[in-house]
């Protein structure tokens, strides 16, 4: 139906056959009008003689900047912690349970909100909102420990909810907007855990942490504010976080947490930094303070630990043999020009990554509600994990053993 703009005289509609300049009648009226500009598919005609505007004032556009305008633009660092977190930030502190990423997080926000030095990085003092998805009495033994390390004169601005938001929900989201607003002076949200704080949504799926980055991004970070989230480390794989690879795509920084079996070290190191020279790992070990620990910093030492296959990269590893010993074939010339000046490592036999896939989807076992996309993160998290360990090699749509086989079975049926 025609939308009539009274002031004008105009119509606008998207009659398949007009022409620019072409006399058209309406469906509902049999009324000829002089079409006199079309754009993105909406036709402007000239009814009565009406004298013609620019009626295309409405349409619907994004902001845009030259680039003569953004070359005078002096952007400078706001760091809330010299070279690890700025303002506006999206990060994710990860770490495997017990790691400490907890008390990492804590000790950062303490920092911030306290307006004193991080570890001899400078901070910008600001408020801090602490989205606590559990454990309440034992986060308050902990700040409770900082706060007592510390020796702070004044309180710091910590704020701690007392139940865990859902900000997959827009309705949580904005509930979590309104408790800064009415606290004020907010320039950090720490989200501790993401897997309690994501609501009904699951975090293998990429559909649902669009969602939550959707809320955050709308409702916090832009009014200038960091959000810090605090999730687990994957079990598929080493050295990422667990869940949709989506979820480190979106982060403007990323660290990870480790705490070495033998030394008790627990180590602090740069994953992603998307824009600012990737700061050097830092590490601490537990202090015992009051009924808690608090973090004691000490000198960093390079883990000489060999990584071991996960139990996914594993039963991945081992459908390759099965699907090579069954369908294998010779590699094609594409293959064997990768390996000129090394022909003795040419492979003997190489399949397609489709049917590696094929066959790993039916071994490798999920948990979600969502198998499919939960199939899909963890059989690319195994890929990634065999490739940086050198145990497969890649090219194409081809995939080929690079060490000896397993000689394990595995039972496909069940």
């Amino acid at each position: 139906m025609n939308a009539q703009h009274p002031a004008t005289k105009q119509t606008f509609f998207t009659p398949e056959a007009a022409q620019y300049g072409a006399d058209v009648a309406t469906k509902d009226t049999g009324i000829k009008h002089k079409v006199i500009e079309e754009r993105q598919g909406v036709f402007a005609v000239v009814i009565d003689d009406a004298p013609p505007v620019d009626i295309f004032d409405n349409l619907p556009t994004v902001p845009t900047i030259s680039f003569s305008e953004m070359m005078l633009v002096n952007y400078a660092a706001n760091w809330l912690i010299d070279g690890l977190i700025e303002q506006a930030d999206l990060g994710l502190i990860f770490g495997a349970s017990g790691s400490g990423k907890t008390h990492v997080a804590l000790d950062m926000a303490y920092c911030i909100a306290a307006g004193i030095p991080y570890h001899g990085r400078n901070t910008r003092k600001t408020g801090v909102l602490y989205v606590c998805g559990e454990g309440h009495s034992g986060i308050q033994k902990r700040l409770k420990a900082i706060h007592f390390e510390k020796a702070c004169s004044n309180d710091p601005a910590i704020h701690t909810t007392k139940a865990p938001a859902a900000f997959i929900d827009r309705n949580s989201t904005i509930a979590i907007q309104n408790t800064i607003n009415q606290i004020g002076n907010i320039g950090l949200v720490l989200v501790d855990t993401f897997h309690r704080n994501l609501g009904e949504g699951d975090e293998n799926s990429a559909k649902d942490i669009a969602k939550f980055l959707q809320n955050i991004d709308l409702y916090l970070r832009s009014s200038g504010i960091a959000v810090v989230v605090v999730h687990h480390s994957g079990n598929e794989s080493n050295g990422r976080s667990r869940g949709s690879s989506s979820i480190r795509a979106a982060m403007d920084v990323e660290y990870e947490v480790k705490k070495d079996a033998d030394s008790e070290v627990i180590t602090v190191s740069n994953t992603k930094m998307k824009n600012f020279e990737q700061p050097h790992p830092f590490s601490f070990k537990f202090k015992p303070v009051d009924e808690s620990v608090v973090l004691e910093p000490t000198d960093y030492i390079k883990s000489t630990a060999k990584k071991s296959l996960s139990s996914n990269a594993l039963i991945a590893l081992r459908c390759l043999d099965k699907v090579i010993e069954q369908d294998g074939i010779a590699p094609p010339q594409i293959i064997r020009d990768l390996f000129t000046d090394s022909p003795q490592n040419v492979p003997a036999k190489v399949v397609t990554i489709k049917a590696w896939r094929v066959k790993c989807y039916e071994a490798i076992p999920v948990d979600s509600d969502d198998p499919k996309n939960a199939l899909k993160s963890a059989f690319t998290r195994c890929r990634e994990s065999l490739e940086s360990m050198q145990k497969i090699g890649l090219y194409g749509s081809y995939v080929w053993r690079t060490e000896i086989k397993i000689d394990a079975e595995i039972d496909f049926d069940s």
